[in-house]
């Protein structure tokens, strides 16, 4: 073939011929993937090798490069959740969020999918912020927790997304009990007992109850609802017989 290239070239005027070459060489290239740059797969494990070594950085650099090229399905899958991996080890939680996300949307059946919704949680797990601030990454851990639960019934990883369910709600439920302290130091009652009721009713099974109880039959007290207080209080002595906070309350009859 290449014989028959060479007497075909022979028979073009010289300022074709170049053109023609090039053309050749350039098909040839492409033909054979050897382009003087570094494959999809070569990347790929030149990120793993990186990532081994905790060179982070430089691996997520690698694996970027790695998914601009061509590459199968299988391949990009692993490209796309050793990108996320990297990411996370990174402490580039925001990032590992949306990379795991994507491979999600990506390659939604496959077998690591539960272990990249997990991901997604641990990932916003460890952007929650302390209890007196904002919590909308507690609030996203939990739906990506739930979303765990709720869509990989037979995942080998349900325990530890109901450990980071769990930790991401009980965040949530001590903002709402600074919220209420707030409240309560600036003689706001009713907007206080608004956030109790809130960790009554949402996180009690945190064991946040008891203190909810009481605290809730507190702020009814100082807003002259005794009936209201009286209902919390002998609530409270029902479910937790041997509380601390029973000694404060003391006969309250309302």
């Amino acid at each position: 073939m290449i014989q028959g290239t060479a007497s075909s070239l022979r028979c073009l005027r010289p300022g074709f011929r170049a053109a023609a070459v090039v053309a050749i060489l350039l098909a040839a290239g492409c033909a054979t993937g050897k382009t003087g740059e570094k494959s999809s797969q070569e990347l790929y494990e030149e990120g793993n090798r990186l990532a081994g070594k905790k060179s982070y950085p430089e691996a997520i650099d690698s694996y970027r490069a790695a998914a601009r090229t061509y590459r199968g399905a299988d391949l990009d899958a692993a490209i796309q959740i050793a990108l996320a991996d990297a990411q996370f080890k990174n402490e580039d939680y925001a990032a590992a969020a949306e990379s795991y996300a994507e491979f999600l949307r990506m390659h939604p059946h496959n077998a690591q999918a539960d272990y990249a919704q997990l991901r997604i949680g641990s990932s916003w797990s460890k952007q929650m912020c302390t209890a007196d601030r904002s919590q909308a990454a507690a609030h996203k851990a939990v739906a990506a927790y739930e979303a765990l639960l709720r869509g990989y019934p037979r995942s080998s990883l349900l325990d530890e997304g109901r450990k980071g369910l769990a930790d991401a709600r009980r965040r949530i439920a001590e903002h709402e009990l600074s919220v209420a302290r707030f409240y309560e130091r600036r003689g706001s009652y009713r907007a206080a007992a608004g956030r109790y009721e809130v960790v009554l009713q949402e996180y009690g099974d945190l064991g946040f109850a008891e203190q909810s109880l009481y605290e809730l039959g507190r702020c009814y007290e100082r807003l002259q609802d005794g009936a209201r207080a009286a209902q919390l209080f002998e609530q409270l002595r029902r479910d937790f017989p041997q509380s601390r906070y029973l000694k404060e309350i003391g006969d309250h009859k309302g």
